[in-house]
């Protein structure tokens, strides 16, 4: 209040013409103010329309990341399943190597077995059979010498001794037919896991460079959505102070106004009391003298101090 009263008495003390020269002042400020106002708007709306674009980029990309992770996710556990499938089978490989490494030692000491026996024998059974059943004819049938008798005797004791020992082999061969065809099938179900395991190893490998190439194109996209967001901000930045010198604009605008207003009011004030002393002037000069000029005559009329009735 005390500074509006300070403004008042200063306003009453200015000339007209002052008045004027700050009311044109004033409109000047309160124009350019305007102007400023409306180019910031501008400027900010160039901004948005930039800004709207680049943060539809950024969340398309980030909306693209988001997916780029979930088959990433799919990719890696596919890979991780048939790691997992891989492991288990490799076991089942391991037991039937350790299976048949057994088996195989087993029909090794049985194989020796046999081969020991047929070293005894050096003769397949059926040969030996004969060969004992034609001695034993000779020895028993046969009219011979005692010296005779006796070398069949001890041809049947050798015979005899390694036809037991061919028919052990015989029998000892029978028991490693088994052991061959089940070491065989050991192989067999270790070759097909070996190619199951070298088929996921494929299909491991495959879903891994699949997940590598995801990454890469994952960096690349997040890279490009950084670039954007960084240029948003920058957007942002510029926006900031230009919204901030909006306001303090829009701010000084009413004080100005009513700056204005108070000028205006009191150029009003000053110009009726200016009038009415001119109009005094005139009549004094006209009573005295009896002569006007043709400013003295539009004082008066405006002042509505002569009539023309």
């Amino acid at each position: 209040m005390v500074m509006m009263t300070e403004a008042s008495g200063e306003l009453k003390s200015m000339t007209e013409k002052e008045l004027k020269s700050n009311i044109e002042g004033l409109k000047r400020q309160l124009n350019n103010l305007n102007t400023e106002i409306r180019k910031s708007i501008g400027e900010i709306k160039l901004h948005r329309e930039t800004v709207t674009k680049l943060r539809e980029k950024r969340d398309e990309l980030n909306a693209y990341v988001k997916e780029c992770v979930k088959k990433a996710h799919v990719c890696r556990k596919d890979r991780d399943d048939a790691n997992q499938k891989i492991a288990d089978l490799k076991k089942l490989r391991k037991d039937a190597q350790d299976q048949i490494s057994q088996k195989w030692e087993q029909l090794n000491q049985v194989k020796d077995k046999r081969d020991k026996s047929n070293a005894i024998a050096k003769m397949r059974t059926t040969s030996l059979e004969k060969a004992y059943a034609h001695e034993l004819y000779v020895f028993t049938h046969a009219d011979i010498p005692l010296k005779h008798e006796i070398g069949a005797y001890e041809r049947l004791k050798d015979l005899g001794k390694r036809l037991n020992a061919s028919r052990e082999a015989d029998k000892i061969h029978t028991e490693l037919v088994p052991m061959y065809t089940r070491v065989k099938e050991l192989r067999k179900t270790a070759d097909a896991v070996h190619q199951s395991i070298q088929s996921l190893a494929d299909e491991s490998q495959q879903h891994h460079d699949k997940l590598l190439g995801i990454y890469a194109e994952l960096d690349t996209v997040r890279k490009e959505a950084n670039q954007y967001h960084a240029r948003l901000k920058d957007e942002y930045r510029i926006i900031d102070p230009i919204s901030k010198s909006i306001d303090a604009h829009k701010a000084s605008v009413p004080r100005l106004r009513e700056e204005l207003s108070a000028h205006i009011d009191a150029l009003k004030d000053r110009q009726k009391t200016g009038g009415a002393e001119e109009c005094k002037v005139a009549v004094e000069k006209l009573k005295t003298t009896g002569r006007m000029s043709l400013e003295d005559l539009r004082v008066l009329m405006d002042n509505d101090a002569i009539s023309f009735d």
